[in-house]
Formats: C-alpha cells, sequence, structure tokens
C-alpha cells in the first residue's frame, strides 16, 4: 500500500513544486492634486489587467504611508484601452488620518465627472505581462454614491502619469 501511495502522490508533489511562482505587478503612479505631488507604488496583488490583446482592460492600485507607516492615501485609475486607445477612465482617491477615511475623491470621463483623461505613452504586451506608460489629468470632486454622482462645486484638479507592469486577471 505505502509503494502505492508513493506512486500517486510523487508526481502530484513534483508537480507542486515545479510550478512556477506568479510574478507580481510593480510600477508607480505620480500625481499633482491641487498643487500637492504625491508618488505611489502600486498594489502588486490590487492591480492587472483583463480582456484581449486588442481592448484590454487596466485597473491600477496604489498607495503611500506617512512617514510614521500609517494614514496612507490610496489610489486606484482604472481604464478600457480598445486599439489601444483609452476609454471610460475612472480615477479615486482615499485619505487616511488616524484609521479613518477623511477625503474621498473622484473623476470620470463625462465632463460633469471631471473631464478624466488618459494617454498612453507606450504599452508592450508579452504573453500575460502588461508594461504601459502614460498620463492622465481631469478635476476630482466628491461624492456621496462611490462616484456616481460627482461634486466639482469644490473640485480639485489633477494630473499624473504611471509606469506599470501589470498582469493578465485570470
Amino acid at each position: 500500500m505505502f509503494s502505492r501511495t508513493t506512486a500517486l502522490f510523487a508526481p502530484l508533489i513534483a508537480l507542486g513544486l515545479a510550478t512556477p511562482a506568479l510574478a507580481e505587478s510593480t510600477g508607480e503612479i505620480a500625481l499633482t492634486i491641487a498643487g500637492e505631488d504625491l508618488v505611489l507604488p502600486l498594489r502588486g496583488g490590487q492591480s492587472d489587467w483583463s480582456g484581449s490583446a486588442n481592448w484590454p482592460s487596466v485597473s491600477l492600485s496604489a498607495r503611500a504611508f506617512n512617514a510614521d507607516g500609517e494614514d496612507p492615501v490610496v489610489l486606484s485609475l482604472s481604464f478600457d484601452a480598445a486599439n489601444w486607445t483609452p476609454s471610460v477612465p475612472e480615477l479615486r482617491l482615499t485619505r487616511y488620518e488616524d484609521s479613518q477615511a477623511v477625503e474621498k475623491l473622484f473623476s470620470g470621463e463625462d465632463q460633469e465627472d471631471g473631464a478624466l483623461s488618459v494617454t498612453l505613452g507606450s504599452h508592450d504586451l508579452n504573453g500575460t505581462t502588461l508594461s504601459l506608460t502614460g498620463s492622465f489629468q481631469g478635476t476630482m470632486g466628491t461624492s456621496d454614491n462611490y462616484g456616481r454622482d460627482i461634486d466639482l462645486s469644490q473640485g480639485k484638479p489633477v494630473e499624473g502619469t504611471f509606469e506599470v507592469t501589470v498582469e493578465q486577471l485570470e
């Protein structure tokens, strides 16, 4: 019985040990919002792309902490890129103090949502790994319903760049 069990498990163990490690998404997003400069490292496990080689959907998440390693600024940028032309961009930024969200800002493509635009500088797709550079600009405002309706009455101008490498969502 022992040799039969060993014969069954040996290939499974070998396959498990030979499985390649998943690559982490890397890079950063640099932005200026209302005159404040921020550089946010990409959150590897929270950033990815999906879709096809000619119509990817890109989702980037970045976060930076203060000097004490607390109270992060969290940013997400997402967009589609049919034929490598960005469309339907969304930008969200949340700022924390004492573990509480004290500022939540949103921006979208439509004029009434902040006229957010994304421009790709370069793209390279190698298997399931997508490397991108680009820029974005628009206006960010508050929202009581997670960005569905954005109040720009006290809008904050935002512009930034990104240089990232992301893995395809499985």
